[in-house]
């Protein structure tokens, strides 16, 4: 499998004793070495961690103290990273997640309304990045903005360094929080080390000890409510660390309490929870103050938190629809046969991760949850009808061939920038089309270098074994990963806006058979509605529902659309082809339209006009090309090089 990016592997121990006056708050110690002062530390020997003060990580927490959640993950400045971080950013900046209609934005140590593309930008030399989610107990309390704000003045206090940093606020769950991009270069462009200690608990720390400034300690309610909510928790909490940190072999004797309130108050915590897992199944008591937990209690109580949350979505999502459901069904990523239903909710299940979920309605008016391993990457939107399957995945990639067949002439060395020479010069690919070559073949590296079959060497080369194909396919079977769920959306438009769409839909292609299902539940429901209310619309356009004429016209309406938007853009008149009519230009860009059909647009000096396009890959923008409609009123296309069409 792939690694990820964590701190885990990064060779340093961090040294946190306390120190004499004059030495410095922290030192270093690789192995047995004898620790160094951070000054004499050169960045790039020691990964993206650095030391801070032993009072920003080991102070406990007092009772009544406030409570922060905080989750980072560190982001290498790969090619793959790039991109990832780029996705990431884009999901964070979606509609939907602010206080009211607008989007949030992002906002900084002095500004507000940071525009998305002012924070993808990439620094020069950046070799890694930090994303942190920071999400207080009593959110809805704070003023986010300023909450912030004064978390990251203490955390560069901390590091003794300005930060160049941004952040945005989710107010879209149960619990507002605030996700936080921290760039790898500071604002003097001297890279950025954070200790693992300080990410774990140094930030947690500082952030409740600031909202605790800010709402005063918890009260004698709230703290009671607070352990009432963790007792009845269907998820892994810290009472049950604890339980497990103080149990052997599964095995936990309580003994009587202490005399002051925190430990009796404590002790009723814990025995309130195992009373809780008891009710769960998870936990029996032996005999008299002696317990007995379950084997594998934390990937228990986490399944148990993942199906409750599941279901709290789908009865939900039955609530939004306003139709009552035909029964709930859990997928997981071998989601068996396919599965065509209208998208009625999608989120994230782990906003770190960026592991997310459908919610999908089928005709039989039954609810799904479908799991999706990157959401950032899935543009499927509410309301749309999509199809999820299983296909079969090529594990040896077109990329891999490519790759190997290079560094085979090469002596075992591949080099990117010279492989992109080579296939134009081969005739293999146009100068146009040299860059997004480039990309392809480099993200493949990066995941062949994490599967660890490639490995780099300098000057953005790699070193490649002969049987590089064979590798790849020998770890597909052992990892089985020979499958792979997509989703595959029957129309660009959800459902509610086809209605009145001046283009062929999926509700024209499927008009009878939804207005004659007579099913009583769910989506069923939702779509009869929306089919009656497309004939009506079409009614009115003198039209007739559910027939190829109507189809037809509806083809020619979307046509006429991007005509005129193309006409809008480029200033010259479109040409409609007839049949054994033929036009030569160049290509303008192939452009996709909501019916899922694609046009490819070729212009002269004089007119434009398109033709349906249905090959791969697409023509690059620029090149020379004949469109036309054969005599049977199918289109055509020819390359034309150098005068000559071919």
């Amino acid at each position: 499998m792939g690694k990820k990016d964590t701190y885990d592997d990064l060779p340093l121990r961090v040294d946190l004793r306390a120190k004499k006056k004059g030495e410095p708050a922290v030192s270093l110690r690789r192995g047995g070495a004898k620790p160094k002062r951070l000054s004499n530390l050169k960045p790039s020997r020691i990964g993206p961690i650095r030391g801070v003060s032993a009072p920003a990580t080991r102070t406990p927490e007092r009772l009544g103290s406030r409570r922060v959640v905080v989750k980072a993950r560190v982001i290498k400045m790969t090619a793959y990273g790039v991109g990832a971080a780029k996705l990431h950013l884009r999901y964070l900046d979606r509609e939907g997640t602010g206080q009211g209609a607008e989007r949030e934005g992002f906002f900084d140590r002095e500004g507000e309304g940071i525009q998305r593309q002012e924070v993808d930008a990439i620094r020069e030399g950046e070799p890694h990045q930090f994303r942190l989610i920071v999400s207080p107990e009593d959110a809805e309390r704070l003023d986010l903005k300023d909450y912030t704000r004064k978390l990251m003045g203490q955390v560069e206090s901390d590091l003794g360094r300005k930060l160049d940093w941004k952040a945005i606020n989710h107010y879209n769950t149960d619990n507002p929080h605030t996700h936080i991009v921290i760039h790898g270069l500071d604002q003097k462009g001297e890279e950025v080390f954070i200790d693992r200690e300080y990410i774990s608990n140094g930030i947690r720390h500082r952030a409740a000890e600031l909202a605790t400034q800010e709402l005063g300690h918890r009260l004698e309610h709230e703290i009671r409510d607070s352990i009432q909510k963790e007792i009845k928790a269907k998820s892994f909490t810290r009472a049950d660390r604890e339980l497990i940190q103080q149990s052997q072999d599964n095995r936990i004797t309580f003994d009587v309490a202490g005399d002051t309130p925190a430990a009796r108050l404590q002790r009723s915590r814990l025995l309130g929870r195992l009373q809780e897992l008891e009710r769960f199944g998870y936990a029996e008591k032996v005999a008299g103050q002696q317990w007995r937990l379950a084997d594998h209690l934390p990937d228990k109580l986490k399944q148990l938190g993942q199906y409750d949350e599941a279901m709290t979505r789908l009865k939900r999502a039955e609530q939004q629809l306003g139709y009552p459901a035909n029964g709930y069904r859990l997928h997981d990523s071998a989601i068996g046969n396919p599965l065509e239903g209208v998208v009625l909710d999608r989120g994230l299940s782990d906003e770190m991760s960026e592991r997310g979920y459908l919610i999908l309605g089928s005709r039989d008016g039954v609810l799904h949850q479908v799991p999706v391993s990157n959401l950032s990457q899935e543009e499927t939107k509410v309301g749309q009808v999509i199809r999820v399957q299983v296909l079969e995945e090529k594990s040896v990639k077109a990329a891999d061939w490519n790759i190997a067949g290079y560094a085979a002439a090469h002596d075992g060395i591949y080099h990117a920038e010279s492989h992109a020479t080579w296939a134009i010069e081969a005739g293999k690919i146009t100068p146009a089309q040299q860059e997004s070559y480039l990309h392809a073949h480099q993200l493949r590296l990066n995941t062949l270098s994490n599967l660890g079959v490639v490995k780099s060497i300098e000057g953005n080369r790699w070193q490649i074994p002969e049987d590089l194909p064979d590798q790849v396919q020998a770890l597909a079977q052992q990892d089985n990963r020979t499958t792979r769920t997509v989703f595959v959306a029957q129309h660009q438009l959800p459902i509610d806006t086809q209605v009145t769409y001046r283009g062929r839909t999926w509700l024209d292609e499927h008009y009878h058979e939804l207005i004659e299902d007579g099913r009583p539940q769910g989506v069923a429901i939702k779509l009869r509605n929306a089919a009656a209310l497309r004939a009506q619309w079409l009614t009115g356009q003198g039209l007739e529902a559910g027939t190829q004429a109507s189809r037809s016209a509806l083809d020619d309406m979307e046509r006429q659309t991007l005509a005129a938007q193309v006409r809008q853009k480029t200033g010259l008149p479109f040409r409609p082809l007839a049949a054994g009519e033929s036009m030569q230009g160049k290509v303008l860009g192939v452009v996709d339209v909501p019916s899922n059909r694609r046009y490819a647009v070729v212009a002269n000096s004089k007119e434009f006009s398109m033709v349906p396009w249905k090959q791969e890959p697409l023509p690059p923008k620029g090149m020379n090309m004949a469109i036309g409609i054969n005599p049977q009123g199918r289109a055509w296309s020819k390359q034309i090089q150098k005068g000559i069409a071919r």
